[in-house]
């Protein structure tokens, strides 16, 4: 008999397992959580670098201290602070370092937005985004040698691809290949279209001519990007060729592979062995498109590389 799964995975190999759903339909995940005594909703990301918290009034976080972050659209400060606690599901943490966000929590069908869950709570788990199904599972694995992921478990038409360390080694880039131009590019969920830096966009030879006619695009990244959308018919992404993918050319910092190539696909973040598996994008019948809520196209940036040392002033 085939063995007994979990959420699609091999229950024997399971170890310690929180399942919440994805409350978005096909755009950036949302999830339910409680942080602190107040239940309400947190955005997930792959690069946010630290826990980051939304206050409801300025005497919600204990300021610690100013730090320099970047973003996809730059760089800024914001304060340290600590998460007494988080609940996701049937999962509990305390005393997490965390980021504010700002002053006023974004509402999304009247539930208030309390944070965003980033790498530095994700990274310890392996992290499946169901996509289809709308789940989102963090688990660990048995320590033998049958339960170390491969592709083969999200299907017999799955791949898989090394994750890379970005300057501070958080796993959270793979490589694109696009025609012959090798592309680091960011998994992030958060990030409803998948965008290239204007650097990128010359180094693989998209002048200005080519751009113009193109569609143009405004993201909201905490300070308005404005640029263009190119359809590529030619990249490769592990063992899978020609396929095609739409990218905003914008002035950013980093380039990011976001939900228009996610959605509708199993993806596994296997970060305790470097590999993100994924599978080929399922038929969905009520799946009704972008979302617009999305992380990077209604809020500041997601807070990346974290620099401890204090700006100065």
């Amino acid at each position: 008999p085939a063995p007994a799964q979990l959420y699609g995975l091999p229950e024997a190999c399971l170890a310690h397992v929180i399942a919440a759903p994805l409350l978005t339909n096909s755009g950036s995940p949302i999830i339910p959580a409680t942080f602190n005594a107040t239940s309400g909703l947190s955005y997930v990301s792959v690069t946010q670098g630290r826990m980051g918290v939304y206050a409801g009034s300025p005497y919600d976080f204990p300021v610690e201290s100013t730090i320099r972050i970047q973003t996809i659209a730059g760089t800024g400060k914001t304060y340290t602070t600590i998460l007494n606690e988080l609940r996701i599901s049937n999962g509990t943490a305390q005393g997490i370092p965390a980021v504010m966000e700002g002053i006023g929590r974004p509402q999304i069908n009247d539930q208030p937005v309390l944070g965003i869950i980033g790498y530095d709570i994700l990274s310890n788990y392996n992290v499946l985004f169901d996509f289809p199904a709308r789940r989102m599972v963090l688990f660990l694995t048995t320590d033998t040698p049958e339960c170390t992921p491969t592709a083969n478990w999200l299907g017999a038409d799955a791949m898989g691809t090394p994750l890379l360390p970005d300057t501070t080694r958080r796993l959270t880039g793979i490589t694109v290949q696009i025609g012959e131009h090798p592309v680091r590019m960011e998994i992030e969920p958060g990030a409803d279209m998948s965008s290239l830096t204007r650097k990128v966009a010359r180094t693989i030879g998209l002048r200005g001519a080519i751009l113009h006619q193109d569609m143009n695009v405004r993201t909201n990244a905490g300070r308005i990007l404005t640029g263009h959308r190119h359809h590529f018919d030619n990249v490769t992404i592990g063992a899978w060729r020609d396929l095609p993918l739409d990218v905003n050319i914008e002035k950013t910092t980093y380039n990011v592979l976001g939900m228009n190539f996610l959605r509708r696909r199993r993806i596994l973040l296997a970060f305790p062995q470097g590999m993100l598996f994924m599978t080929p994008q399922q038929a969905m019948p009520d799946d009704r498109g972008q979302a617009t809520h999305g992380l990077l196209s209604t809020r500041t940036a997601v807070a990346r590389l974290i620099d401890m040392s204090p700006p100065a002033d």
